[in-house]
């Protein structure tokens, strides 16, 4: 009896394995599936793409600082020279100011040299005019004190 009540409990459990499929039943069993497996691809895919996106981001976080740390390091650059010329140009504005300076100092010097120059090449004939004159004028007053003189004494004399 036992063996009889195990062999119909499983006759039961295989009876559905007698039946015939449809092809309904069939199709309904491969969309099934191929929803299954679409839905694991999709999932897989999906998973595959959410990595790269986290590496693309990564790689482009990375060149972002990059660029920026660049970009510090080009304006700190570009602040140094700034600074450089800056402070050359002041130098060399400083240096022109003092040769002008000194071009303008020389150049007032030759002012007055070339006023001196002009003031000696006129007043100087003057001053020997005049002195020429003084000097001719005692000796015409000498001259005329001493005839005066020897007219006086002509006069006294034939008097």
């Amino acid at each position: 009896m036992k063996t009889l009540t195990i062999c119909l409990f499983l006759l039961l459990l295989t009876s559905s394995a007698f039946g015939e499929l449809t092809k309904d039943d069939l199709r309904t069993i491969l969309k099934e599936e191929i929803n299954a497996s679409e839905k694991r691809t999709r999932e897989y895919i999906n998973l595959k793409i959410d990595g790269l996106d986290k590496s693309l981001n990564a790689r482009i976080d990375a060149l972002d600082q990059r660029i920026d740390d660049v970009g510090k390091n080009l304006n700190a650059r570009i602040n140094d020279v700034e600074k450089n010329l800056n402070t050359r140009i002041g130098d060399v504005e400083k240096n022109l100011n003092i040769r002008i300076d000194d071009i303008n100092n020389n150049f007032s010097w030759v002012w007055l040299v070339l006023l001196a120059l002009i003031a000696a090449a006129v007043g100087l004939p003057q001053l020997i005019i005049i002195y020429t004159e003084k000097r001719l004028g005692r000796e015409t007053r000498s001259e005329i004190q001493q005839l005066r003189e020897k007219i006086e004494a002509m006069e006294n004399a034939s008097s």
